[in-house]
């Protein structure tokens, strides 16, 4: 199956990316399982800043946007997650194995787990 990618709202993307979000809440689930681009959002999400106060967490660097971050590995979905950053009554896509790439690459977001686009792979050269 040809690798995929989903958008993901900052700090959120960042997170993933940096290996220390470990837990991606969606409302939905898909049968796919293995790698996955993350690809940054035009929008920010309050609640991630929030929550990365209150566990103390922070990130080097501009939060890029609209960009190809990295990738990390879709392990399971699940409901019951323990990780702190998981949100009650979601889908918690557990992810490993985060992968920032070398040179972010600009992209299209979408709503969706969708086909990656052309070109991806010199981000990760």
């Amino acid at each position: 199956m040809r690798m995929r990618m989903l958008t993901v709202r900052q700090p959120w993307a960042a997170l993933l990316v940096a290996g220390i979000k470990d837990v991606e809440n969606r409302s939905w689930g898909t049968p796919y399982r293995g790698r996955l681009l993350i690809h940054s959002g035009l929008k920010t999400d309050a609640e991630g800043f929030e929550l990365m106060e209150k566990l103390g967490v922070t990130l080097d660097g501009p939060l890029l946007r609209g960009m190809i971050l990295g990738s990390v590995n879709l392990v399971e979905i699940r409901q019951d997650s323990s990780s702190p950053w998981a949100r009650p009554g979601e889908n918690h896509w557990l992810v490993s194995d985060a992968r920032p790439s070398v040179t972010p690459r600009p992209a299209v977001g979408a709503l969706g787990l969708r086909p990656a686009p052309a070109g991806w792979e010199q981000g990760f050269a």
